[in-house]
This record gives structure tokens, sequence and C-alpha cells, in this order.
């Protein structure tokens, strides 16, 4: 076979390939289909306020009620969506392939000023009581971004603590009562800052401050004291170990922390102090927690504790400039060196 023949049959195979591979491509349909761009118009220039954001959040949330990922409101072209710190298409994952059904627990902070709304709620999946949380970035009003997070198994002693949200974390702060927007981003802040240098008085604290973490109440108990881990186990008071679990679970959030019981983090970076919602006082962190197994101050050459990173979502209720709730879930557990999925080089 001369070249040109050569040539020739090169040019017809790639032809019918190309063919074949356009008419794949053709029968090819996404979960979800992008908006189209729509002609210019200046009357589509429109704020997305507080309440148009939790308007895209319950759109979103009830299309995955349905299993229906078109009914998702307007979506980006280059929507972005993780779940579980993992990059997924829209329509894949467990929230979108599972049977998810609403709770009476449900806390929704909105941002206008960056654009974004996050949910954190009590969901049953597959009938199962299940810990959730969703961030959505809005830009122009199309989803940009998408991010959510759950854990399931949730133990029967928890849900009296996710059945109604506290009202410090729902309801409006009259407006001449309201912390600036920068004193709220410092005082979530200051939280993270008290945790990695074991000084409860760094950190933003009301007297009152209580911490939920997966429904458990793990700080300020009443006396005799209750749980100071999210845990359904409680502590024994009739060994020396309890009997001092106790007493730290009694303690105010700034004294639990200065006992360095916290020190097996190694740090919390990135923080990602993402939404702040100032008619509510409420800010919402996704914050990544990096434990190397070891702990500061201790023995250099003990063995390694826990090696891992846990990724969760931390909502905090700020009023008077200090933090007087804590709501943390869920707890997502992932191999040490490996990020949240949305920032490089995070999680060592």
């Amino acid at each position: 076979m001369n070249i040109r023949r050569f040539s020739t049959v090169l040019l017809i195979a790639f032809a019918f390939t190309l063919a074949a591979a356009i008419s794949r491509a053709q029968q090819v349909q996404l979960p979800y289909a992008p908006s189209p761009a729509p002609e210019w118009n200046p009357s589509m220039v429109k704020p997305c306020d507080r309440a148009c954001l939790v308007g895209f959040m319950d759109g979103y949330m009830n299309a995955i009620f349905k299993h229906d990922p078109s009914a998702v409101p307007t979506l980006a072209r280059d929507v972005r969506m993780t779940e579980n710190t993992g990059e997924m298409n829209v329509g894949e994952g467990m929230l979108w392939r599972s049977k998810v059904e609403p709770t009476s627990f449900k806390i929704v902070i909105a941002d206008p000023v960056f654009g974004q709304v996050a949910e954190q709620a009590r969901l049953k999946i597959n009938g199962e009581d299940s810990l959730v949380a969703v961030r959505l970035k809005i830009d122009r009003n199309q989803i940009q971004e998408i991010e959510q997070i759950w854990t399931r198994g949730v133990d029967p002693t928890a849900i009296p603590l996710l059945t109604t949200p506290r009202p410090g974390l729902v309801d409006d702060v009259p407006a001449s009562e309201r912390t600036s927007r920068d004193g709220l981003i410092w005082a979530a802040n200051s939280y993270f800052d008290a945790l990695e240098g074991d000084d409860g008085k760094i950190g933003a604290f009301a007297d009152d401050c209580v911490r939920h973490e997966n429904g458990y109440q793990t700080v300020n108990n009443p006396a005799p004291g209750g749980r100071m881990m999210p845990s359904p186990m409680l502590p024994n008071p009739n060994t020396p170990q309890g009997q001092q679990q106790l007493k730290i679970s009694m303690m105010t959030c700034s004294a639990q922390i200065s006992t360095k019981i916290l020190n097996f983090i190694k740090r919390i970076r990135p923080r990602r102090v993402l939404v702040v919602d100032e008619q509510k006082g409420v800010v919402a962190t996704f914050p990544f927690f990096v434990e190397d197994g070891t702990r500061r101050g201790g023995d250099p050459n003990a063995p390694p504790g826990m090696m891992l990173n846990l990724y969760t979502m931390e909502t905090f209720g700020i009023r008077g400039g200090l933090i007087h709730e804590v709501e943390a879930f869920p707890f997502v557990t992932i191999p040490y060196g490996l990020n949240n999925g949305w920032t490089e080089g995070a999680g060592h």
C-alpha cells in the first residue's frame, strides 16, 4: 500500500471513529441541565437577599427529597459539588441516591454579603436518623458551589437535643442589639484560636456558653455532670476516671479548653468562616481538624495516638460579641493527610 492510499485509509477510519464518538456523546444525558445564558438585560441585575438565599437552599433540599436533580434551582455551567470531601456530579452521592426525608431539626444560616447559605439538619436517610450539613454559594442568582457532608447512625440518646434548635441559633436579633459583621467573624475565629492555644481565655465565650456535638451537650452540664464527649456512653461515677470526666463536663466552655484536654488537635486549618448571618447573630464555619497523633506538651517519644482529619460544620450563636451557643455536626473523619475537597495542600 503506498503512502497516499494509507493516508486515505487513516482519514476514513478517523472519520468513522469521530462520528461514533459524537453519536455516543449525543446519547449521554447529564443528571441536570446547565441553565442557558439569557440575552443581556439590565433588569436581570437583582441582589440575592436573605430570603432569596433561603429560597435557593429550600429548593435544593426539596429536589433532594424528590430525587430530581432537574428540580434544583438555577445551576451554573461550571457548578462544583463535593460530598464528604469527594468531588462528584449533581445527582450523585448518598444524599441524591437515597430516600431522604426532613425532620423538625433545621438551622439555616444565610449571608447576602458572601452570597452563601448553609443548613445544618437532622434528616432521615433510608429511614435512619442522620446528621447533614449543606452549603451553597450563589453567584449572579446561580448555584456555583455545593458542599454537603453527612453521617448516619444517630443514637436515640442524641435525639432530644436534635429535635428543636436552640432559639439563639434561629431567632432574629433586634437590629439595635446586633454584633457587627467583623465582630461576628472575630468571635468565631477566637473559638478556634482558643482550641489551638489550649487557653479558654482567648475565646469570646459567654459564661452560659453551651456546646452541642452530634446531639450531645459536652460542656456546662448541670450537677452531677454529664457527657464530656459526643458519645451515648455516660461517665461512670464509681471510677476515678469517670469522676474526672463528670467534673470536666460541668466546666464552662472557657475553663474546659484551659484544661488542655483538647491538645491532641494539631491545628484547625482551614477554618473557612463562610456564612455570616447578621440578622440571626449566627456564624457558620466549616473547620478542618488535623490530628497527627501527638499532644502538645506530651512525650515526643510516645507512640502515636489518633492520626486522622476531622471535617465538620460548627455554628456559633453570638450575642453581645460573645459566643452563647455552639452546634457542631456532623463529624466526618478521613485519613490523615487528605484535605477537605476545597483547600489544596491542607490536611497535615
